[in-house]
C-alpha cells in the first residue's frame, strides 16, 4: 500500500490506489456536538465514502498533495505543510483497494516487511490499538522509519477497501507530542458506504 513519508511516495504493497476526493463538511462530531471550527471533511471515491474531522488545533488540506493521490492532510493551525513536514508532524489518510483475498493483518505484515526491506534500520513494532466505537483500528509503529521519521500508521479494514491513518514525525519528541491528536483524528473516522457513484458533468 502507498505510505508517504517527506513528501515522497514508495509503494510497499502490491494493490491499486483508488481515486478519491474531499468535500467539506458541517458534520456534528460524537455525542452530536457540532465541531469548533468545522474542520470535517467527506472522502470518497471508487468503493468508499469515509467521514472524519481534524482534531483541535489541527487543519485540513484536502489539496496539497492532490498529485500524489491523497487528498486529507493535517498539519498544525498556525503552522504549513511544509514545516511540519520539515520540523514537526504531519498527519493524512489514505484509502486503497484491499484485494479479496486478503486481510488487514496480512496487508500489516506486507507493510512490515517492505519498509524493513526499503530501511534495514527501521524498526516495526504493534502499538495499542485505538478503539472507535466498537471497533478497534490496529496500529504499526515504524521507528526511526524511512527517511529518519517516527511514524504510526492506523489500519481500518472495509468491504472493498483499507483506510490508513499515517501520523509521520520529524523526531521522537514531537511524535509523543502529537499522538494523542492522531488518535482522536483516527476517532472521528466514520465509514458510511462502500457503494459510491460518482456523476461526472
Amino acid at each position: 500500500m502507498k505510505i508517504l513519508s517527506v513528501g515522497m511516495c514508495f509503494l510497499l504493497t502490491a494493490v491499486l490506489q483508488v481515486n478519491a476526493q474531499v468535500a467539506p463538511l458541517r458534520p456534528k462530531a460524537g455525542g452530536g456536538k457540532e465541531t469548533k471550527e468545522g474542520n470535517c471533511g467527506l472522502l470518497y471515491g471508487k468503493d468508499h465514502s469515509l467521514t472524519f474531522c481534524a482534531p483541535d488545533g489541527w487543519q485540513l488540506d484536502n489539496g496539497i498533495l492532490n498529485d500524489q493521490g491523497i487528498f486529507a492532510v493535517f498539519y498544525p493551525v498556525g503552522s504549513s505543510w511544509q514545516e511540519a513536514k520539515d520540523s514537526g508532524t504531519m498527519m493524512y489518510i489514505n484509502v486503497v483497494g484491499k484485494p479479496t483475498d486478503s486481510t488487514v493483518a496480512q496487508m500489516m505484515a506486507a507493510d512490515a516487511d517492505d519498509a524493513k526491506r526499503s530501511a534495514p534500520s527501521t524498526q516495526v513494532q504493534p502499538g495499542e490499538a485505538i478503539k472507535i466505537g466498537e471497533l478497534a483500528a490496529p496500529i504499526l509503529r515504524f521507528a526511526p522509519g524511512a527517511f529518519n521519521r517516527y511514524e504510526a500508521v492506523a489500519y481500518l479494514g472495509e468491504e472493498k477497501v483499507l483506510v490508513m491513518f499515517v501520523m509521520s514525525s520529524k523526531n521522537e519528541e514531537f511524535f509523543k507530542k502529537d499522538y494523542p491528536a492522531f488518535v482522536r483524528l483516527v476517532q472521528s473516522y466514520k465509514f458510511l458506504s462502500s457503494n459510491v457513484t460518482i456523476e461526472h458533468k
